[in-house]
């Protein structure tokens, strides 16, 4: 009986016992065991697996799991190679991801009640009768007598596991920075709250992991909690979680849907992840590799959403954290010849300078940076460094170097999509009426199911008609690249590149079908005149040049091995007016 696909799954005892495939990383417990440091600060993206992998470690120390050992471990790495500490420990859990943000009176309570519950698990869990002393209104007082009242009864020490750690402060960061700031920095509960864990750790918590997705409270904890290590980028902890070419390899012979096509789709859509700048291999994002294989089994093709919707609400936080420009203090002294505040130049010039990342994010697919910011600040401004930072432990972006330069890039099609489809958003906001989107998605259908691109064409010149004239005076040639291109990746059934390299240069916009029912692809070369330099002598000469960059793309081996339903389009603008539109045989 073939093993279950362990989609969602984050429990580490019921994977094993209920016949669920399972990836071994066991040989890591290894390796943080043999390290000098003992309490461990470890940051991935979202869906990739940090909650299954601290089960896995709760499940080995665990005094309680002894007797389940051989069970559970003992086929796997660490079964054949058990090291000393294997079920040394009380395990103490916590989870921080449902922590209530809406005011600071919430705050406190959830952040208490939540606090108040983990004790009781430990206690139910071991058959304990630890005082908790849930009168206390602040977290730290509780923590504190839990510690202290543990000392006389624990025959062993604590291993304390945090999951989670940052997930209410990445919320607050993103709407109410005064909160977050008061929460987490010298006075805030949260600090106090870590103070009170470093304190135990001189008697009873021998060890600490903690996960969560970015460090934006480490600055704030290691003033009060200076005892931990962050190994997020630790070259050998790289392959920790997330999955290898080779395991995906394996997944799909296992699963008996192995063929060259469906890992070439998978490694687009879900490759690309690198935490050390010097990692040679490249990982795979693990639970989208699972939804992939699940939809696969289910429908005997490649899912239309390449992005499972529970994935994607995690991911889509990307629109939180470009509104945190609006903490940049960049200025800039008039709009439109209109003195302004000093709040509306920081705000506006935030505005400019990040709507400039994503621009130069969308066209090139990366963004030099100088440094990877590894502790916010909240005492100072977020600046565009660290905006780019952010976009790394969200798993927006990966390393990627050039000699010496180190760049941050989109890592496969997914995360692409997801920048498109904040723009998009952005776009439609600055829009001077409501605009229906889906007769847009209806014309891009229409490129692949009658190979028209006509509608499509008068789609984006209805948009362009209704934007924003003073966000129009920015535009060029290659924000209506990105216009377009924003709106035809969303397309589930074409894989959509924007400067497609081919031997004669480079595609302005090119659709390569998903599946063999789809009809045709296609070709797009875009030019663009502003409408206050057209003259009928270069509206020609774009035309033409248009002409001669398909004719040298066509004779490409790219491009020429395609039969006859590879479509060949020019558009060119003037203005917001698509003024012209061929199809070049």
């Amino acid at each position: 009986m073939k093993k279950k696909i362990p989609y969602g799954k984050q429990n580490f005892e019921v994977i094993r016992k209920q016949n669920y495939y399972y990836v071994d990383r066991t040989e890591y417990i290894e390796k943080l065991e043999k390290l000098d440091e003992t309490y461990i600060v470890f940051l991935r993206p979202r869906k990739f697996g940090k909650t299954l992998f601290l089960d896995t470690l709760g499940k080995y120390y665990d005094i309680n799991y002894k007797n389940k050992f051989e069970e559970l471990f003992g086929d796997l790495y660490i079964g054949e190679n058990p090291t000393p500490l294997k079920n040394e420990y009380y395990i103490l859990y916590m989870d921080f991801s449902g922590i209530q943000t809406e005011n600071k009176d919430i705050l406190i309570k959830s952040f208490k009640n939540n606090v108040i519950v983990y004790l009781e698990n430990f206690n139910s869990r071991y058959n304990l009768k630890i005082k908790i002393e849930k009168e206390f209104s602040e977290p730290a007082d509780i923590i504190r007598a839990f510690l202290n009242n543990a000392i006389e009864v624990l025959d062993k020490p604590i291993y304390l596991l945090i999951d989670e750690y940052d997930h209410f402060a990445n919320e607050l960061l993103s709407f109410n920075l005064d909160l977050f700031r008061n929460s987490v920095t010298k006075h805030g509960f949260v600090r106090k709250f870590y103070e009170e864990i470093k304190k135990g750790t001189k008697t009873i918590i021998e060890r600490i992991f903690m996960t969560g997705v970015s460090p934006i409270m480490l600055d704030s904890l290691t003033s009060g909690f200076n005892i931990t290590k962050n190994k997020t980028t630790d070259i050998n902890f790289n392959k920790m979680l997330g999955f290898t070419k080779e395991e995906v390899i394996q997944l799909l012979e296992y699963y008996e849907i192995y063929s060259d096509k469906l890992l070439k789709e998978m490694e687009e859509n879900y490759n690309g992840y690198r935490f050390n700048i010097e990692a040679k291999e490249k990982l795979y994002n693990p639970d989208m590799v699972f939804y992939f294989i699940t939809e696969y089994q289910s429908q005997q093709k490649p899912p239309q959403k390449i992005i499972d919707d529970n994935i994607l609400s995690d991911y889509k936080k990307v629109q939180n954290l470009f509104n945190l420009g609006e903490l940049l203090g960049v200025s800039i002294e008039k709009e439109n010849g209109k003195e302004l505040t000093k709040e509306e130049k920081e705000k506006e010039s935030s505005k400019r300078i990040i709507g400039n990342l994503l621009n130069e994010i969308l066209l090139t697919g990366r963004t030099e940076l100088t440094e990877l910011t590894t502790i916010f600040n909240p005492g100072k401004r977020i600046d565009i460094k660290d905006i780019k930072s952010l976009l790394f432990y969200l798993g927006f972006m990966t390393f990627e170097k050039e000699g010496i330069i180190t760049y941050l890039k989109i890592p496969n099609y997914s995360m692409r999509k997801i920048f498109s489809d904040y723009f998009t958003e952005y776009i439609e906001e600055k829009l001077t009426e409501y605009i229906d989107s889906e007769p847009i998605e209806i014309a891009v259908r229409k490129i692949l199911t009658d190979g028209e691109i006509n509608t499509f064409a008068k789609e984006i010149e209805n948009l362009l008609s209704k934007l924003d004239n003073r966000m129009f005076m920015g535009f060029d040639e290659k924000y209506i690249k990105i216009l377009m291109y924003s709106y035809l990746i969303l397309t589930p059934f074409a894989m959509v590149k924007m400067e497609y390299p081919v031997e004669g240069g480079y595609v302005d916009i090119a659709m390569f079908k998903r599946y063999e029912e789809v009809p045709y692809e296609a070709i797009i070369e875009v030019k663009y005149i502003k409408q206050n330099e057209y003259t009928e002598s270069k509206f020609k000469e774009k035309i033409a040049q248009a002409r001669e960059q398909i004719e040298r793309y066509k004779k490409s081996y790219e491009l020429n091995s395609k039969n006859e339903r590879m479509k060949k389009y020019i558009i060119v603008f003037v203005g917001k007016e698509a003024k012209f539109v061929e199809e070049v045989k």
